[in-house]
């Protein structure tokens, strides 16, 4: 009785050690699971930081080189000279080759950079300054873009109280009452340090669409301009500027593309319009001043480099100015008119 008793009690013995080990594995195969869901998130983590890394040093590396080949080569009047030998004389606008090895437009041309990556650069001499909201250039470029008159009125002179230094009101415009009674900051009364800042000025949505302000922030400047350069200038600035239709303004693109415009007769034969422009101020050659604008198709925004060129600096042979992302609705450029890949 005793004997069987003991049969019984070890078959339960072992009935337990067999649930209990069927327990642990079950949990074992859970823990193995979580570990390995653990695992695979982390790996995708990891592959998602490194993909985002590899984009970033893409851009970076595509602006790098652009530095690199402003700060070593010659310009003609469409924008960079590419040549494979590097020439160290200094020669005449006259005495420049009228094509390079290659050649890099700053006029806002798109080329494609390093690993899917599309860039272009504008000289800013080719734009209008925000900075010189009284100067003609401005408020024609708002007329060019549909703004009335009396809201052209307006922005000229909330914009002009928003960056001179002083707190009188101009005609139009808004000091720090206004912006007070608005709820808002005061002005800064100093000069935009880029044109995203125009977003500050008091009434801005009111007096510009949304879509008018995006349209119009790419081919404003923060610069103070000495000059108009329409070797340069988007097509719009370019109309804009000398009052014309955008068919005299497509002459004046066409035109530059076979050799620089840099006379008033030049502009009054290709537009046939008068052109009240002196002619001290119709610059040949792009400035020192550039904007490097980089972006991956499908980020839905852009990087905006500013950068001064200065070849003769004690430090640096250019200076990086300012640098700022703004949504960018050509996510996805046409095919670029000169592939730069081989080049970088």
């Amino acid at each position: 009785m005793n004997h069987r008793g003991g049969r019984e009690d070890g078959k339960a013995d072992q009935g337990f050690i067999l649930v209990a080990t069927l327990w642990i594995l079950a949990a074992l195969a859970v823990l193995a699971a979580y570990i390995n869901a653990v695992a695979e998130a982390n790996v995708a983590q990891a592959i998602g930081i490194k993909r985002a890394i590899d984009e970033d040093l893409a851009v970076r590396s595509t602006e790098a080189t652009l530095l690199y080949l402003l700060a070593t080569n010659r310009m003609n009047h469409r924008g960079l000279l590419l040549e494979a030998e590097q020439r160290f004389a200094e020669l005449s606008p006259d005495d420049l080759p009228p094509v390079g090895d290659g050649e890099f437009w700053m006029s806002g041309a798109v080329y494609q950079g390093l690993n899917g990556v599309y860039f272009a650069a504008q000289d800013e001499y080719g734009l209008v300054s925000i900075n010189q909201p009284e100067a003609p250039p401005f408020a024609a470029l708002l007329r060019w873009f549909g703004v009335g008159l009396a809201d052209r009125s307006r922005l000229v002179g909330r914009i002009a109280d928003y960056v001179d230094a002083d707190h009188e009101l101009t005609l139009g415009g808004a000091e720090r009452l206004a912006y007070q009674r608005a709820g808002g900051m005061p002005p800064a009364n100093w000069i935009m340090a880029t044109p995203v800042e125009m977003k500050r000025v008091l009434g801005i949505d009111q007096l510009l669409a949304v879509p008018q302000q995006r349209t119009l922030m790419p081919l404003l400047t923060s610069r103070p301009l000495a000059g108009y350069n329409f070797n340069t200038m988007p097509l719009e600035v370019a109309g804009a500027t000398l009052e014309v239709d955008r068919k005299a303004a497509k002459a004046i693109v066409d035109q530059r593309l076979q050799a620089p415009i840099w006379r008033s007769l030049q502009l009054r034969e290709l537009t046939g319009s008068a052109v009240d422009i002196p002619e001290d101020q119709i610059l040949r050659l792009p400035s020192s001043f550039v904007r490097l604008m980089l972006w991956r198709p499908g980020q839905g925004g852009r990087w905006l480099v500013g950068v001064e060129m200065t070849p003769y600096g004690e430090t640096t042979p250019w200076r990086r100015d300012y640098q700022y992302w703004e949504p960018y609705a050509g996510q996805n450029p046409e095919e670029p008119p000169r592939l730069a890949t081989a080049l970088l």
